[in-house]
């Protein structure tokens, strides 16, 4: 009889893990843990452990700073039994066994060590994938363009965003972590950065070109200053001094909104930001550029077919 950790709740709710006598899994947001989950800006690096010992499973709290409840209680040491949910952060888990054939049956195992790319999708070359002409000359465009690109990529929408992050080889960033409005929750959203060989870009493009979980930046200073000014942006107030979160990272929203900044505003917004590059919501062939000069928004659209 196997054991199952299963994630109840974030971009990965429904994927398990298995124990078997003598193994172990760690649970946090850092690759400190066996088990990563970035997106949950309440656990921590390192949040719990559960082993599965002869006399059966047991779980640690590796002194996380929000604790680690079971079935409500807060614990330090306890042992585990069949049916049991654990809370940490913002993320519930479950408890349970199943026989083998039962596991036979499952497919949504977590795995610990991501795969490449092209592990994932069993593609041995980019230039393999099938692209529409759009996306293509959506690629041939984002690379030929001077300033480093990036992209703002919003996990609340698309769940798979953590996916493609750990397994592209790629630096990213989790801009949520440590943003709290009382009873708000906060977006989950990852800044990604490529490199000239990406072969996470092609893939955003194909599955992401014309949805509202993905906008493109240009930026040519140092990445924190960009990480900082792209978070501190999502967390704004009212006139009256309450405060919101800005979702300015979906297509939607930016493209209704930079029309209406002033010169001042725009300057504030953008910030050491070069442009933003999105698909028009009204009509993915094509994309909108944006950026800002001294008299207001500078913008172009690019046909794509």
């Amino acid at each position: 009889m196997r054991v199952v950790f299963e994630i109840l709740d974030g971009p990965l709710a429904g994927r398990t893990v298995e124990l078997s006598p003598g193994e172990s899994v760690s649970v946090g947001r850092t690759a400190k843990a066996q088990l990563m989950l970035p997106h949950d800006n309440f656990l921590s690096g390192l949040h719990f452990l559960i082993e599965y010992a002869q006399s059966g499973l047991v779980l640690r709290d590796c002194n996380s700073s929000n604790g680690t409840w079971v079935n409500g209680e807060r614990v330090t040491e306890r042992p585990l039994a069949d049916g049991d949910q654990v809370s940490a952060g913002q993320t519930r888990f479950r408890i349970y066994s199943e026989s083998a054939e039962e596991a036979d049956r499952r497919s949504s195992t977590v795995l610990f060590a991501v795969p490449k790319f092209q592990e994932q999708t069993g593609i041995h070359s980019i230039e393999s994938l099938a692209f529409a002409p759009e996306h293509q000359r959506v690629l041939e465009y984002l690379k030929q363009l001077p300033s480093p690109l990036f992209a703002l990529l919003n996990a609340g929408i698309e769940q798979h965003v953590p996916h493609f992050l750990m397994g592209s080889g790629e630096p990213f960033q989790f801009l949520s972590e440590g943003l709290a409005v009382e009873q708000m929750q906060p977006p989950s959203v990852y800044l990604a950065q490529f490199t000239p060989s990406s072969a996470l870009l092609p893939r955003l493009i194909r599955e992401g070109w014309g949805k509202p979980w993905v906008t493109f930046v240009t930026c040519s200073h140092p990445v924190p200053e960009l990480a900082k000014h792209l978070r501190n942006l999502m967390l704004m107030s009212t006139a009256d001094g309450r405060p919101f979160y800005f979702r300015y990272f979906d297509p939607r929203i930016l493209q209704l909104l930079l029309p209406t900044f002033t010169p001042q505003e725009l300057s504030q917004f953008f910030g050491p930001l070069h442009t933003f590059l999105i698909a028009d919501p009204a009509d993915p062939a094509r994309l909108l550029e944006f950026g800002v000069t001294p008299q207001g928004l500078a913008g172009r659209a690019l046909a794509l077919r």
